[in-house]
């Protein structure tokens, strides 16, 4: 049997113990297919079933959900095996190593468009088949992972209150999240590409305010550059006080591959009060019906929630808005920003 800690182990949803990997051998020469069965077989992998056809290998990958695909790229019958690929995985998560003794460059070609985790050439060597299938098993999984992480990320930037807006090394626009949409006026598809000074419309709206762009400024210095007080005028010619930040990101050897910049909407009466000097008892002033006039409030230590008078556990952001008229808008705090999106330790 193969060695359980390596990448023939699948761990299988549903299922307590670790699994060999199972594999679908889709050839049209019977003998072919019976001797890589074999081979798989006495390595350690599960080969349940085989294909000698395009529609026959759609039909039994529905049924077995195989972890693996070794595909003939040349099949007889109407599906090719670049083509059988693509109709498999219109409907599954599948990688494919496809088997050729020859193939002409217009499908080499289309083989491309189905992302295989690797290639054997036919007649194959039996003590090729364990390095290709482990590292094509490892490669897969490790995609799959970077899938699933770029999944929650983006559900992530959706639903962040703030506006994010990433650019390239060019300070060109390459993503914004609706947030950033709803307060520039501009569609993600319409600003793609666009500089994201012009996007922003960048005035100066406050002392101190430096005339080179914040984005350009992070990239150059490699590091956190705060933005205070900015004016952002939108598509339609609105205006709008912005406060958020600007961080770089890095490849591995240091290069700025662009920037992220995240920022928010001031509220309309924050600039009034901290020029007062009454942002403490502003922000945080509360009327009788906290239940303690002595402006006492009964704190969980471990999950930050407090009880009303009827004796209820709201969390802490939830207990202030429903009793006065400050409103949270959620976003990241300069910590949460360095992990979210580091930059190798280099901004101060």
């Amino acid at each position: 049997m193969a060695d359980p800690l390596s990448a023939t182990a699948i761990f299988r949803k549903g299922v307590n113990a670790m699994e060999p990997a199972s594999i679908l051998i889709v050839e049209d020469e019977p003998v072919v297919a019976k001797d890589i069965q074999l081979s798989l077989q006495r390595l350690g992998y599960r080969v349940p079933a085989t294909a000698t056809s395009g529609e026959e290998a759609i039909r039994k990958a529905d049924d077995m959900h195989p972890d693996l695909i070794l595909m003939d790229i040349v099949l007889k019958g109407k599906m090719d095996g670049v083509e059988t690929a693509l109709q498999i995985q219109r409907k599954q998560d599948v990688p494919v190593i496809y088997l050729t003794a020859y193939a002409d460059n217009h499908t080499l070609e289309r083989a491309k468009v189905t992302s295989p985790v690797g290639y054997m050439l036919k007649p194959y060597q039996a003590h090729e088949l364990r390095p290709t299938i482990e590292l094509a098993l490892h490669r897969a999984q490790h995609e799959r992972h970077m899938r699933e992480r770029l999944r929650w990320i983006a559900t992530t930037m959706r639903c962040i209150g703030d506006g994010i807006v990433t650019t390239d090394r060019g300070g060109r626009v390459a993503y914004m999240n609706p947030a950033a949409e709803s307060l520039t006026g501009w569609s993600q598809d319409d600003a793609a590409g666009m500089g994201v000074t012009a996007l922003l419309g960048f005035h100066e709206a406050g002392p101190g305010y430096e005339s080179e762009s914040p984005v350009q400024q992070a990239m150059t210095q490699v590091r956190i550059v705060a933005i205070e007080d900015a004016l952002l005028i939108s598509k339609q010619g609105g205006r709008r006080a912005i406060r958020g930040s600007v961080a770089p990101v890095a490849d591995n050897g240091g290069s700025v591959l662009g920037a992220v910049l995240v920022f928010h909407e001031t509220a309309s009466g924050e600039r009034a009060i901290q020029a007062s000097g009454q942002q403490g008892d502003g922000l945080w002033k509360m009327d009788a019906r906290l239940g303690r006039p002595q402006g006492i409030i009964n704190l969980c230590s471990w999950c930050k929630r407090v009880p009303d008078e009827s004796g209820e556990w709201y969390d802490l952001a939830t207990f202030i808005a429903e009793r006065s008229a400050i409103q949270f808008n959620g976003g990241l705090c300069p910590e949460c920003m360095d992990q979210c999106f580091p930059c190798d330790g280099r901004h101060k």
